[in-house]
């Protein structure tokens, strides 16, 4: 064999077993479920626990009452917990709308997905629709959703699905809503194991495509930015940190070139993930306001 072909055969080689072992990293890290404990906040707010229902089974949420008739339904990010949004809770509530933050599959004491993982969005739009039923249910004209981190997934997965009069809008937060772009950025930033070097995209790629074979996950149905263009049909605020170091901005920018019309990004200068709030609070929770304003 020449020194052409044994070059060739120790890439393939290579890559097959780089492609098997960063796709264990990519199924422990990225999709088997280590959710926190889901502890009701403290603050300045009234809240009540309630209960909603998916094709799962039962499901908890936190409502928080106003006069208003434009609810905000927050849905947090992989591995969190409803409390992520709590510094909204009272601004929002005290501007008269009233909200739900909800759980759902996965979460700490919760139904699990049937498959174990997170499936970001592809299932997880079914406890979207509970809490939009919930919400309407409860007297809502119109509805918000706020989704952080793949939170956002979630939302737009709902929001592609159904074309429904009262979604008002959507406020996305770090959005995580191509998880094939996030897992090829991730493994450019992650070290190989012996070589001086970081994940090539080539590896990255076949390790998505055993992740693929390993857990059924379709790639292309996870990108929400490419199906923007002909599914997305509401306005939305997306903020985005400048900073961030595990969902790129590149990604909330491309859904703005997607859908100009629709789209609002608010780059916050130096804010990493899920910080974009801590940069400037009144002038992120100003926005917001403007947005729900906007659209109720």
């Amino acid at each position: 064999m020449g020194l052409f072909w044994l070059v060739v055969a120790a890439l393939v080689i290579g890559h097959l077993a780089g492609g098997w072992y960063y796709s264990s990293r990519i199924i422990d890290q990225e999709f088997t479920p280590d959710p926190e404990a889901i502890v009701s906040p403290e603050g300045e707010f009234e809240l009540a626990e309630v209960t909603y229902q998916s094709e799962l089974g039962t499901f908890d949420a936190w409502h928080l009452p106003a006069a208003g008739s434009t609810w905000v339904i927050h849905v947090h990010g992989l591995n969190t917990s409803p409390a992520e949004s709590a510094a909204l809770f009272g601004p929002l509530q005290e501007a008269g709308y009233p909200q739900l933050a909800i759980a759902y599959r996965n979460d700490d004491d919760q139904p699990a997905d049937p498959s174990g993982f997170f499936r970001y969005g592809a299932t997880e739009w079914d406890e979207i629709l509970g809490a939009y039923e919930l919400a309407l249910a409860g007297g809502a004209d119109k509805v918000v959703f706020f989704g952080l981190s793949t939170g956002a997934s979630h939302v737009l997965s709902f929001a592609y699905r159904n074309n429904l009069d009262e979604i008002a809008g959507l406020i996305l937060d770090s959005a995580n809503i191509d998880m094939g772009a996030t897992i090829d950025y991730r493994a450019s930033i992650e070290p190989l194991p012996v070589i001086p070097a970081n994940v090539p995209t080539t590896v990255s790629w076949v390790a998505k495509f055993f992740t693929s074979l390993r857990i059924d996950v379709n790639w292309k149905s996870l990108d929400y930015i490419e199906r923007a263009e002909r599914s997305l049909r509401v306005p939305v605020l997306a903020f985005h940190g400048t900073e961030d170091e595990s969902i790129p901005i590149d990604q909330s920018i491309a859904l703005a070139e997607a859908q100009p019309d629709l789209v609002t990004l608010i780059r916050v200068e130096g804010a990493g993930h899920g910080e974009a709030w801590d940069v400037d609070f009144e002038s992120y929770l100003g926005t917001v306001l403007d947005f729900l304003q906007r659209v109720d």
